[in-house]
């Protein structure tokens, strides 16, 4: 039996091949030039001579292009069989001009903090490094909108008049994101803003609104310690794994998938509504939605119609009448080319979830048709 439309590995976006995809905003209160804070990310300050090499054997992304400096990048950390332990961006601390020696700063998961250091500490051993939690001594904000300019189109830039803060990156997520900056909480963000009198601050809701809109999983709710899958998780389509680097933890089983060709699910962007509701056809929030209190992450997605027991995805977490799941992909194909293909949350009927494909996968989605 024919599989319908698996997105092939293959298919994973770079920096440089998808500058030219166009970003547009999902929801109109986030257009225009915006900044708010990040939430539930915390900040660890790893430093030393050997923190460059430390890090390159224990990440999915490569050390060397942010250890003279810069932007910093996305990278995971992974159990050895190739499961996810925790999502990070990792920023070289930039002095002056110049990064005069390896110091780093991590954001991570503030619900698996602890257990993020402890992972850190376990491999240090010997390691000329310092490693200390200073969540409290920074804030942690997202900036978006037209006065960035073409700025996120050239990461690899260095040079601190390039550069919106001395500690950051452009999000390499989805190319006009945004950028992501790491201030003292001294520092006034007005500062670090692009040349305009248009900025507006928003709350901190608001950026997980937006990240779920256009499907970027972020913290453990979404990315399951020791569960998820980095290439289900869209790591290779948000730039956060080097398939081209040598050895690190969990390499196996990431590069065997990637080799295979082919990723039967992935965490895509879904709407929340109840039963008897019209289906929804395109994605938007609606803020007065109270995000139902019985869903959980992992919860069980399943067909509305026909007699399998078998599940189509898992839920990951949401926010008003939205949020993200990881579903097998030949059905959220089939839900979009059919809209009367509906699916519920196990043991909660009343609930419907209503999947979509993200735009900036790819410009040009490749598919693969395999025999089973």
């Amino acid at each position: 039996m024919n599989n319908p439309l698996l997105f092939l590995v293959t298919s994973a976006r770079s920096i440089t091949s998808t500058s030219t995809i166009r970003f547009h905003e999902k929801d109109p209160f986030h257009k225009g030039d915006h900044y708010c804070q990040v939430p539930n990310r915390s900040i660890i300050e790893l430093e030393g001579p050997e923190a460059s090499k430390f890090l390159q054997g224990l990440i999915t992304n490569h050390m060397p292009a942010i250890s003279h400096g810069g932007d910093g990048f996305y990278a995971a950390f992974l159990t050895p069989q190739g499961r996810m332990l925790y999502d990070t961006f990792i920023y070289p601390v930039n002095i002056g001009l110049n990064f005069p020696h390896p110091k780093y700063l991590i954001d991570c998961p503030t619900t698996t903090k602890l257990a993020f250091i402890r992972h850190l500490k376990r491999y240090m051993l010997r390691a000329k490094l310092t490693l200390r939690d200073c969540t409290e001594e920074y804030t942690l904000w997202n900036i978006w909108g037209n006065a960035l300019g073409d700025m996120g189109s050239h990461p690899e830039l260095v040079k601190k008049e390039k550069r919106l803060s001395d500690i950051g990156c452009f999000d390499p997520r989805i190319p006009g994101y945004g950028y992501r900056a790491i201030l003292k909480n001294d520092q006034d963000i007005q500062h670090a803003l692009p040349v305009s009198d248009k900025f507006e601050e928003l709350d901190a809701s608001e950026y997980t609104i937006r990240r779920m809109l256009h499907g970027i999983p972020e913290g453990s709710d979404d990315l399951w310690p020791e569960v998820s899958l980095p290439l289900e998780s869209n790591f290779d389509y948000m730039n956060g794994v080097d398939f081209r680097k040598g050895c690190y933890v969990g390499q196996e089983l990431t590069i065997r998938t990637y080799h295979t060709g082919v990723v039967r699910k992935r965490i895509v962007p879904v709407q929340i509504y109840k039963e008897g509701d019209d289906v929804p056809d395109k994605q938007y929030v609606d803020r007065h939605i109270e995000y139902p209190s019985t869903l959980h992450p992992q919860n069980e997605v399943k067909l509305v119609q026909g007699s399998s027991k078998r599940g189509v995805g898992k839920l990951c977490s949401g926010i008003h009448n939205i949020g993200l799941a990881l579903m097998r992909l030949e059905h959220v194909q089939k839900s979009l080319e059919f809209p009367d293909i509906e699916f519920n949350v196990a043991d909660q009927p009343s609930i419907r979830i209503k999947p979509f494909l993200p735009e900036w996968w790819t410009e040009d989605p490749k598919f693969n048709q395999e025999e089973e």
